[in-house]
């Protein structure tokens, strides 16, 4: 849950160093999330991992209004 947090502080456009303010957390405690988040996503890039966070979401907002009755 702590990842996924710190994924939708990255795609708010955070720095690690805001992103370590804001949770009270250690710098270098963001460093090992964000690597982590990388590896899971299979991604290079925070940019990569933001925009599967906003794609997913996207893809799930579409599931919920497919299951609201109309």
């Amino acid at each position: 849950s702590r990842e996924l947090e710190v994924l939708r502080l990255i795609d708010g456009g955070l720095s690690n160093k805001q992103i370590a303010r804001q949770l009270q957390i250690e710098l270098a405690t963001v460093k090992n999330h964000v690597r982590n988040i990388l590896a899971k996503l299979e991604v290079s890039s925070r940019a990569e991992a933001a925009r599967l966070l906003r794609h997913s979401a996207a893809a799930a907002d579409a599931a919920a209004t497919d299951l609201v009755p109309a």
